[in-house]
């Protein structure tokens, strides 16, 4: 275990940067979404977290926005830029939170081409005709010059189909003919009620999201959303398929009332946090997995976020508005996440190490008390060695890979801090512009910070916590909700005041109000533009 490692981490032949592209770290995905009901509230408040997770940059980065029509559309959220809708948010009524979820809704299988014809295939002992047909591509070459290609597209029974070097496969998957995802979220964006919201939902045109509902009359909801095709037992469906036979060829899924789903449990809250759906609260009402068929590929994986989360809702019997708003902000590692088990193993195996650097940096994490604080001082180093795998099973995490991790952050505090003990603000930041803020939280934190190591030693952050909204109704259905987005509502102008406005209320936990009644807008608003005339 004793191997030599470049001393120069500003070089592109680091391990890290080797790792990073073996793996594609950049794109860690993750959202949390929490409700609370009446009967576990403190004050009988409906609450809701909208907190999906997102980059903090690029064209799937968060942005702001509220929508109001005369004709009875009220929306306040988040949505991507160009999107006609909010995508998560709420109205006077209701709202809802989207998390990625993890169903298998495409399949591969490779075709059997007939030896001299390369457009048939064999299906259930017959030779089928491919559907042919070939499409332009316009292709820019240089300045106004252009140049149209044509090229072949085929189809076949079970979806496209591609010609590959060795085999030609096709592809089926649940939602290539619907169209309406827009219509759907629009929909919800107008219901006024949960039988008008879940209407809109029973469209299944958006085929996958986790979604976490609440409403002004009390429901909470949290809905495993998912377009789930019923297939033959018996197949490998996490491998390509033989695409020779329709028995492996579905058209049929799941009725949406039969989705896995908690709907006002007796525990008086829901959680979800990209774990599976049969741990979305605490007490009886969770779905049963053995209700659902392994075929329709239904994650079992348990973040760090959701078991923090069903530690704090659930160990908490009457939450308050200030519970509710310290436990999105939590910034704990629980004892049964990968993290914890990737700092146990590491001590477990460090007896057989002999650089007094590596043998410090096991004491560190012995003292580490599992929190990511801006103050701490123990949580920069298994964050610099650990933080990566935090979407890896540690069964798939070698034993030298670890070490590996673990040497490099190592030498990564060394070679800029001159020590292990770096405090976790100083290290975890977020850059904006002409800002460079300390931050706390880190990998699968509630508080999720995912960041990458710079050349001045910094964590910079790239994605993770970001737009939040906190929406509560009281007992008369009177809504209130407050927000914080990462920067500001000018994602693109750098010159822009808004362009970094939010990021010390964001770094801080503090979020601003929501107007979402028209006069109170007006009374609060800084410019307001109109065909031919603005102010």
């Amino acid at each position: 275990m004793n191997k030599s490692y470049p001393e120069n981490f500003k070089n592109n032949t680091t391990w890290w940067e080797d790792y990073k592209n073996s793996r594609d770290v950049i794109d860690t995905k993750g959202s949390n979404v929490f409700a609370v009901s009446p009967i576990r509230s403190e004050d009988n408040k409906v609450r809701l977290a909208i907190n999906s997770h997102q980059p903090w940059d690029g064209p799937f980065a968060w942005y702001e926005a509220h929508v109001h029509s005369e004709e009875g559309w009220n929306m306040a959220g988040g949505l991507f830029p160009g999107s006609p809708v909010i995508l998560v948010g709420h109205n006077e009524n209701l709202g809802w939170g989207h998390t990625v979820n993890a169903p298998d809704l495409v399949d591969i299988y490779e075709l059997e081409i007939h030896p001299e014809n390369p457009h048939l295939y064999k299906f259930d002992g017959d030779w089928k005709l491919f559907e042919a047909k070939m499409v332009p591509i316009k292709v820019k070459l240089l300045g106004p010059l252009s140049w149209t290609f044509k090229r072949e597209v085929l189809w076949s029974v079970h979806g496209p189909a591609l010609r590959g070097k060795y085999a030609t496969y096709a592809m089926r998957y649940t939602n290539y003919e619907d169209i309406r995802v827009i219509e759907q979220w629009y929909r919800m964006n107008k219901a006024s009620n949960y039988e008008e919201w879940n209407a809109a939902m029973e469209m299944a045109a958006i085929p996958m999201f986790g979604t976490g509902y609440a409403d002004k009359e009390g429901n909470i909801l949290y809905l495993y959303n998912a377009k789930l095709p019923i297939r033959k037992e018996g197949y490998d469906w996490t491998d390509v398929l033989p695409g020779n036979t329709s028995e492996v060829v579905w058209d049929d899924f799941l009725p949406f009332e039969n989705l896995p789903s908690v709907m006002n449990p007796s525990s008086g809250f829901i959680q979800n946090c990209n774990n599976n759906p049969f741990f979305t609260t605490t007490g009886s009402s969770n779905p049963k997995k053995d209700n659902f068929s392994d075929t329709f590929g239904i994650e079992n994986r348990m973040s760090n976020r959701a078991y923090r989360a069903l530690e704090l809702f659930g160990n908490d019997p009457s939450i308050s508005g200030k519970d509710f708003e310290d436990y999105k902000f939590d910034t704990r590692y629980s004892e049964n996440s990968y993290m914890s088990r990737f700092v146990e193993r590491l001590i477990s195996i460090s007896k057989d190490f002999k650089d007094e650097r590596l043998k410090e940096g096991v004491e560190i994490l012995k003292s580490w008390d599992k929190n990511t604080d801006i103050e701490n001082k123990y949580a920069s180093l298994p964050i610099i060695s650990f933080g990566w795998f935090m979407e890896t099973d540690p069964e798939e995490v070698s034993d030298e890979t670890l070490v590996e991790s673990f040497t490099y952050a190592v030498k990564y505090l060394y070679n800029h801090y001159g020590k292990l003990d770096v405090i976790w603000g100083k290290v975890n930041r977020l850059v904006r512009g002409t800002l460079n803020l300390a931050i706390n939280g880190g990998p699968d934190i509630s508080r999720a910070v995912y960041g990458i190591p710079t050349e001045n030693g910094i964590i910079k952050g790239y994605a993770g916590d970001a737009f939040l909204m906190l929406v509560e109704w009281d007992t008369n259905g009177e809504v209130n909700s407050r927000s914080i987005h990462q920067y500001g509502s000018n994602t693109q102008n750098s010159t822009s005041t808004h362009y970094s406005d939010q990021s010390k209320l964001f770094v801080e936990q503090k979020l601003k109000p929501v107007w979402l009644d028209l006069q109170s807008v007006k009374e609060n608003v800084e410019r307001i533009y109109s065909p031919g005339n603005s102010q």
